[in-house]
């Protein structure tokens, strides 16, 4: 929180995980505290239907002013 960084393009990486075995099948990422949202791309294979996997690896390019 309160990190600057300098104008240009933002690429932001991280991993979601779900519970009780299901498929992450979207992450929204906030860059200005909740005010809006962008839906980041999915990295990696994607189970087979019927088989999820509780985490997933995912990233944002985004805009900086």
């Amino acid at each position: 929180a309160g990190a600057a960084v300098p104008a240009g393009e933002l690429t932001v990486k991280g991993y979601a995980w779900s519970g009780g075995g299901r498929e992450v099948v979207r992450v929204d990422v906030s860059l200005d505290g909740g005010r809006s949202w962008r839906a980041a791309r999915l990295k990696g294979e994607r189970p087979a239907p019927g088989r999820a996997w509780a985490w997933v690896l995912w990233e944002l390019e985004a805009p900086v002013a």
